[in-house]
C-alpha cells in the first residue's frame, strides 16, 4: 500500500514538472515574451501589459527557440475573436521575433496573442489589456 501510494505521488509529480503537450510537440519554445509601444535594435522599447486606447499600435516581441525551418504564428485575438495571424518564418535557432497590430480606439478589451506552430500547437500564449483613457 505503501509502495503503491508512493508510485502515484511520483507519477504526479513527474507529470506536473512536465512541459505543455504543444510546447514539447513542437521541440520549441517561446521565451522573454512581452508587450510593447515600440521596438528598437530588434529589441522592445518597454515591457507593458496595459495600452490606453489612444495606443496606435501594439507590438508583440518574443524570442523563438528551437524552430528553425519552420513557419509559426502569431495569433491575435480581442475577447476571444480572431483579428488577425501573422505567420513568422524562423531561420534561426535561436531567434527574436515580433508582430504588430495596428490599434482602433474601439478596440477596448483584453486581448491575447497566441503563438502558434506548423503544427498548430500553442508555444505560447500572453494577455494585454487596451482600455480607453
Amino acid at each position: 500500500m505503501i509502495k503503491r501510494r508512493f508510485t502515484i505521488s511520483l507519477a504526479l509529480a513527474l507529470a506536473l514538472s512536465l512541459p505543455l503537450a504543444s510546447s514539447h510537440a513542437a521541440g520549441g519554445s517561446v521565451e522573454n515574451a512581452t508587450f510593447t509601444s515600440a521596438i528598437s535594435g530588434n529589441a522592445p522599447t518597454d515591457y507593458r501589459q496595459q495600452f490606453s486606447n489612444d495606443t496606435p499600435v501594439v507590438y508583440f516581441y518574443g524570442e523563438l527557440l528551437d524552430l528553425k525551418g519552420q513557419t509559426v504564428s502569431h495569433r491575435w485575438s480581442l475577447e476571444g475573436k480572431q483579428m488577425q495571424v501573422v505567420p513568422i518564418k524562423v531561420t534561426k535557432v535561436r531567434q527574436p521575433a515580433w508582430s504588430k497590430s495596428a490599434m482602433q480606439p474601439e478596440w477596448t478589451g483584453n486581448w491575447t496573442v497566441e503563438v502558434v506552430d506548423k503544427d498548430g500547437n500553442v508555444l505560447r500564449r500572453s494577455n494585454f489589456a487596451y482600455n480607453p483613457n
